[in-house]
């Protein structure tokens, strides 16, 4: 008898871990606005859920261009994270995702945010924008974002170069995973690669793509300029000795300083090429 109760408590209490776990499963994650694991951090200023944070010594500061070096993570609701290592309702403190999914504000002022572009601090506290250079960033966008995304508010903005620009802010879902983003360098067009894979040989390291352009158009430059030369002393040495042919001799001599012009060309333009590939 006693064996059946243990295996009817036993049989209710995995019934209940099941269904917690279904509802979990089940559940939208919009509905937390938040997965991930939040820590309670000491506040300066009026910081609310979906800004973007800094951590300054011990304290958080809404983010933007100046401290965006400390950047720590998305703040939310107490009632919005799931699991917290510091539960607390405390005024001055506030949860803060580092790792997970999290709605944060963001802003087009650096263009139009595509899923899965990194993101980085703007010159509005607490809002997040595309990133374009390299720099700290916060994540990874994981909707699109644009002047016609529902919700989306117009907002003038001073960059931090003093230029008032027209942007527009929102709220989209952010993927919190801090790392230091470093943009991909421009890719020359396929036909032009062996060139630049010449230059990275010749110079022992990657060459940029300005650099491996400046050469490309110095090399084309001093192609041109050695064919016409060579055409127009050719030209002119049969057009003299058909008028005269005891001039062959001169012609022959003319022909000798064309080929000396077109060495000298292409001498002083593949010692500009290597300076420029290896500066």
């Amino acid at each position: 008898m006693r064996v059946t109760h243990i295996k009817r408590y036993l049989s209710f209490r995995c019934s209940i871990a099941l269904l917690l776990v279904f509802a979990l499963i089940i559940s939208p994650s919009h509905a937390l606005g938040a997965t991930g694991v939040a820590q309670g951090y000491k506040v300066q200023g009026d910081i609310v859920a979906g800004m973007a944070v800094s951590l300054l010594a011990d304290t958080l500061y809404p983010a933007n261009q100046d401290n965006q070096n400390s950047l720590l993570g998305v703040a939310v609701l107490q009632a919005q994270v799931a699991v917290s290592l510091s539960n607390t309702t405390s005024p001055n403190q506030a949860q803060v995702i580092t790792g997970g999914i999290a709605n944060g504000f963001v802003t087009n002022l650096n263009g139009d945010i595509k899923n899965g572009d990194p993101l980085v601090a703007s010159p509005l506290s607490g809002v997040l924008m595309k990133a374009t250079t390299a720099g700290k960033s916060i994540g990874s966008a994981q909707q699109d974002f644009n002047s016609t995304t529902a919700g989306a508010q117009p907002k003038q903005v001073t960059t931090k170069d003093g230029v008032n620009k027209q942007a527009h802010i929102g709220t989209i879902q952010i993927l919190v995973s801090l790392s230091d983003y470093v943009p991909k360098p421009p890719e020359l067009p396929q036909a032009l690669s062996p060139f630049q894979n010449i230059f990275s040989g010749v110079a022992g390291h990657d060459v940029s793509l300005p650099r491996s352009i400046a050469a490309i158009i110095i090399f084309a430059i001093a192609i041109i300029s050695a064919m016409a030369i060579l055409y127009a002393g050719v030209s002119n040495g049969i057009r003299s000795i058909g008028r005269n042919p005891l001039s062959r001799r001169e012609v022959y001599f003319g022909l000798l300083q064309v080929f000396g012009i077109i060495l000298l060309i292409l001498t002083i333009s593949f010692s500009i090429i290597i300076i420029i590939i290896r500066g």
